[in-house]
C-alpha cells in the first residue's frame, strides 16, 4: 500500500493554529539565515566581479593585498618595460601605477571625531579609466593630474562626510574638492576615493607605489609574464590577474559571515525544531485512533513513520517559503562592512542568489524533518489494538 500522503497533508490544515505558529517560527529562522548569507553573497559578488581577466596586477612578492605592497619607482619602470603589455591607439602603454592607503573619515550626520570609518584612497592617474573601463565618471568629471581634486565612489556618497559632488574631503593637512562621482557597476571601486598619485604620495608621505596594473595584449599572456619575472632578482614582485586578486580578498570575511549565518540560524533552529516536534506530538495525541484505523486497514508502521516525516517536511518547506517571502524586501538593499583584507569600508548590496535560496530551503526542510523524527517513530510504534481503544 502507498503512504497516505493526502491524509497527512489534510492533517496540517485541520490544525491550522499549531501549523501556523510552527511555520512562523521556522520562517523567522530562515529569514535570519538568508539575511546574513545574502550579506556574504553581496560582499563576495562586489569583489569577485571587480577587475578583468586580461588585466595583470603586480604586487610585492610577500604582499597579500595592495595595502601591504610596496613597489619602488625603478621596479615599476621595469614592470612597464616587460613584453606583452597592450597599448592604446596613440601608442601609450595601458598601464597605471597606484598608491593604496586608508584614511579615517567621519560618517555623514555624526559629530566630528565620532563614528568614523576607514575609507580606501587610491592615488592613480586619468589613464586608470582606460585600463579599468568598468569604472566611469557618472557625475562631474575626472580629477586633473597634478591637482588636489578627487573623485569618490558612488557607495560613499552621502554616507561619508564630504563625499558628494561639490563637497570637500578633509585629509587633515588639507581639504580636497570632490569634482566627480565614479561608478564601477557595484564593484569594489564604488567604495574608494581617487586622486592624483603624486599628490597622494605627498599626502601620505610615501615614496613608493602599492601596485602596478597593466592590460595584457594577449589575455592568455599572464603565464608568460609569470615565467619572465620568476627567479629574476630585479623583480621582487608577483603577478596575478586583477579578477583573481579581488576574489582572494573575499575569502576571510565571506567565510566568517557564512559561519555566523549558520551559527545564528542554529540557535534559532533549536526553538523551531521543538516547535515542530510539539506540533506533531500534539497532533499525534489527537489522532491515535485514526492511526490505529490505518494500521488495521493494512498500512505498515513504515508507512505511518514515512507519512509523519512527510508531514514534518511540509511544515519545514512552508516555513522556508515564509522566510524567503520575508527576505524579498532585503534583496538589493545597500549595505556596508569592513573588508578584513584591507580594514577599510566596503559598500555593496544584499544579494539573494539561487544558492542562498537553496541553502535556506534545505535548512528549513532539515529543521522540519528533525522535529518530526520523534513523533514519526512514536506513531509507528503504536500497537493497533491500543490505538483503536484510545
Amino acid at each position: 500500500m502507498a503512504i497516505p500522503v493526502r491524509y497527512h497533508v489534510r492533517s496540517l490544515f485541520v490544525r491550522r493554529t499549531a501549523t501556523g505558529l510552527t511555520v512562523v517560527a521556522i520562517g523567522f529562522t530562515v529569514f535570519i539565515l538568508v539575511l546574513v548569507l545574502s550579506l556574504a553573497a553581496g560582499f563576495e559578488e562586489s569583489l569577485s566581479e571587480t577587475g578583468r581577466e586580461d588585466n595583470a596586477i603586480f604586487l610585492r612578492d610577500a604582499a597579500m593585498s595592495e595595502g601591504e605592497s610596496v613597489i619602488g619607482r625603478e621596479i615599476a619602470s621595469l614592470v612597464e618595460g616587460l613584453p606583452g603589455i597592450a597599448r592604446d591607439p596613440s601608442g601609450a602603454l595601458l598601464s597605471c601605477r597606484d598608491l593604496y592607503a586608508g584614511i579615517t573619515l567621519d560618517r555623514e550626520g555624526m559629530p566630528p571625531g565620532k563614528g568614523g570609518t576607514m575609507v580606501s584612497v587610491r592615488g592613480t592617474s586619468p589613464s586608470e579609466l582606460a585600463v579599468r573601463p568598468i569604472v566611469r565618471i557618472s557625475e562631474g568629471r575626472m580629477f586633473r593630474p597634478g591637482t588636489e581634486e578627487v573623485v569618490v565612489g558612488r557607495g560613499l556618497v552621502e554616507k561619508v562626510r564630504g563625499c558628494r559632488l561639490g563637497g570637500a574631503i578633509d585629509f587633515q593637512i588639507r581639504e580636497m574638492p570632490v569634482v566627480g562621482i565614479l561608478e564601477s557597476e557595484g564593484g569594489a571601486y564604488d567604495s574608494e576615493i581617487w586622486g592624483d598619485v603624486e599628490v597622494m604620495m605627498q599626502v601620505f608621505r610615501r615614496e613608493s607605489y602599492s601596485s602596478v596594473v597593466v592590460r595584457l595584449a594577449d589575455p592568455a599572456g599572464l603565464t608568460a609574464l609569470e615565467d619572465r619575472i620568476r627567479g629574476d632578482p630585479r623583480f621582487p614582485v608577483k603577478v596575478l590577474s586583477e579578477r583573481a586578486y579581488f576574489r582572494q580578498q573575499t575569502g576571510m570575511l565571506g567565510t566568517v559571515l557564512r559561519v555566523m549565518a549558520y551559527f545564528l540560524a542554529a540557535i534559532m533552529a533549536v526553538g523551531a525544531v521543538f516547535g515542530s516536534m510539539n506540533t506533531l506530538l500534539a497532533s499525534l495525541a489527537g489522532r491515535t485512533r485514526e492511526i490505529g484505523t490505518l494500521l488495521t486497514l493494512g498500512y505498515r508502521p513504515a508507512h505511518i513513520r514515512a507519512g509523519f516525516l512527510i508531514e514534518a517536511l511540509l511544515l519545514g518547506l512552508m516555513g522556508g517559503a515564509f522566510g524567503l517571502l520575508l527576505s524579498i524586501p532585503v534583496h538589493g538593499a545597500a549595505a556596508g562592512t569592513t573588508n578584513w583584507a584591507t580594514f577599510t569600508e566596503a559598500t555593496f548590496r544584499f544579494t539573494i542568489t539561487p544558492g542562498v535560496m537553496f541553502q535556506a530551503v534545505f535548512f528549513a526542510a532539515f529543521i522540519g524533518v528533525l522535529g518530526g523524527l520523534l513523533p514519526a517513530f512514536r506513531a509507528a510504534a503504536l500497537p493497533p489494538t491500543e490505538a483503536l481503544r484510545a
